[in-house]
């Protein structure tokens, strides 16, 4: 299956259920695999026939900035529904979310999350 790859998407933002998180500003990573016919823009190399890859990450981006959730579990969820709303050539997307540096034994911490079309916008008659 064709594939859009986003890896290392900093995204500085209000993150956290803590009020010392509140009160700052963290960094988060995502990684996107967008699945997406490319078929098309393999063949015509014309950008109309792919997904502009700019507007995917300025998205993901502006919706965790403005949300500011508490977990990182509910802004990978937040940015799938953009995309998908966004987008009606997402087939499905996978999504990473890093939180560097809280744990000071681990380099991260993180969740990742994979989800249909059909997961956020059912078809007509159903």
């Amino acid at each position: 299956m064709d594939a859009i790859v986003i890896e290392g998407l900093k995204v500085n933002t209000v993150i956290g259920c803590f009020n010392w998180e509140r009160q700052i500003i963290q960094p988060l990573m995502l990684d996107l695999t967008v699945h997406v016919d490319l078929s098309q823009a393999a063949k015509s190399d014309q950008l109309e026939h792919t997904l502009n890859y700019a507007q995917i990450c300025e998205l993901a981006a502006q919706t965790i900035q403005k949300a500011q959730p508490k977990l990182i579990e509910h802004a990978a969820q937040l940015v799938l529904q953009v995309l998908f709303e966004t987008f009606s050539a997402i087939q499905s997307i996978i999504i990473t979310i890093r939180k560097p540096a809280i744990i000071a034994e681990a380099n991260s911490v993180g969740i990742r999350l994979e989800r249909q079309r059909n997961d956020f916008c059912p078809r007509i008659g159903e």
